[in-house]
């Protein structure tokens, strides 16, 4: 296993570790938290640098890439919509869009092609990103400079559902080419 792939596994498993500090009863354990999410994001940008310089880009790096940017986050959502931090109309969107887009790459896997992450997709990532992170920063709810972090973030990710909705609509508008590839493929077996 390359040290890219290896990165972007580090990552995968950094969900554990994370939601457990989010629920530790200390009051370090949300700086924790943080800290260990923050290791984790960094991964992401790290693993994509180590396999272009090392020319290990792979099919499989580029489908755990997007299975580990979207286990991280989705836990994240789910905790940040059980504190309050963030409504859940925003992050069903968002989760939606990633069971939508991860079955499209199944299925074009099938098909012999890999869908690696676009650009919208890559916007959209990021903003999710800085969106959890200011949001674990903030708390909802409080006053001075968690409850403002709290509105930025709730702003930043609202930023992040409509990149979602354009980056989905970026990879869906090819499933009908997508499907006719899948489709020969079965008629020959």
């Amino acid at each position: 296993m390359s040290l890219a792939n290896q990165l972007t596994m580090i990552r995968l498993v950094a969900v554990v570790p994370v939601m457990i500090a989010l629920y530790l009863p200390f009051e370090w354990a949300r700086p924790v938290a943080v800290l260990l999410y923050v290791a984790a994001i960094l991964t992401d940008y790290f693993d994509g640098i180590v396999a272009r310089r090392n020319n290990e880009v792979s099919g499989f790096g580029k489908l755990m890439d997007s299975i580990a940017d979207k286990a991280l986050i989705t836990s994240l959502f789910f905790a940040l919509v059980g504190e309050g931090s963030m409504p859940a109309w925003m992050a069903a969107i968002m989760v939606i869009r990633e069971f939508a887009v991860t079955g499209l790459r199944m299925v074009a896997l099938e098909a012999g092609e890999v869908i690696a992450a676009n650009s919208w997709g890559k916007a959209k990532m990021n903003a999710q990103a800085l969106a959890v992170f200011i949001l674990l920063l903030g708390k909802p709810g409080a006053e001075g400079w968690q409850g403002v972090l709290s509105q930025i973030g709730w702003w930043v990710m609202l930023v992040a559902v409509v990149l979602t909705i354009l980056s989905g609509w970026s990879y869906l508008k090819d499933t009908p080419r997508i499907l006719s590839i899948q489709s020969k493929r079965d008629q020959r077996l």
